[in-house]
């Protein structure tokens, strides 16, 4: 009888170890909405569009849109932040070291927190934005690329496999069958004039500021 007991403790314990490995695991592949404003976010699921909720889990692979007012905050374990502006669609990447996001339209910046030899890219059809741990922004209407970094460097590749660099306070803007700018633009300028382009950045950024930061921005956009 007591060789029978032992026998079945040791395979609940067997049993159990796996199952909290499992659901560690699970984890690791479950992100989460960190908050949503103006408007609502959506998760493609069997063909529907779902609203998701503030806290509601976001898994890694998921198909995700804002509508046209929205800001949504999503956190994705291994990866960061991502703000998602409004009227933008993306999909997140499927693996949780190697995060290959791809965005339909719309414009997201990320704050990467990547393990170590971590790798993320968002990718459009005219060119793939991709880092090592930094803080970016992707726009794309369908018709003109524009990537910016906040910090850190970003390396964009283009459809055609040329590779452009772009530096912090600098951006890459082209327009799909134009010819391609040979250097990359500082944002400040940019950020002074209050350039269409740059709408999302003003989340952030005072218009017509000379580059100022909003005050209590973080408050309002949890992305630290």
């Amino acid at each position: 009888m007591r060789k029978y007991i032992i026998s079945f403790i040791f395979i609940t314990f067997t049993v159990s170890l796996f199952f909290i490995k499992d659901c560690s695991w699970a984890e690791d592949r479950i992100g989460k909405l960190i908050s949503i404003r103006d408007g609502k976010l959506e998760h493609l699921i069997d063909g529907a569009w779902k609203e998701v909720k503030k806290g509601s889990a976001i898994p890694f692979g998921a198909r995700v849109r804002t509508d046209k007012t929205a800001l949504a905050v999503v956190e994705m374990p291994n990866v960061g932040r991502l703000v998602i502006g409004p009227d933008s669609e993306i999909e997140l990447g499927k693996e949780s070291k190697d995060i290959k996001g791809n965005l339909a339209r719309g414009a997201v910046w990320l704050n990467s927190r990547l393990p170590k030899d971590g790798k993320v890219s968002i990718s459009t059809s005219l060119a793939t934005a991709g880092v090592r741990g930094t803080k970016f922004t992707v726009c794309y209407d369908g018709k003109a690329f524009c990537a910016c970094t906040c910090i850190g460097e970003v390396e964009v590749v283009l459809s055609s496999g040329k590779t452009i660099r772009i530096p912090a306070g600098e951006f890459y803007w082209f327009k799909g069958g134009e010819p391609l700018p040979e250097k990359t633009k500082p944002a400040k300028p940019e950020l002074e004039k209050q350039s269409a382009g740059f709408e999302f950045c003003f989340t952030c950024h005072v218009a017509g500021g000379k580059g100022e930061l909003i005050r209590d921005w973080e408050k309002s956009i949890p992305l630290q």
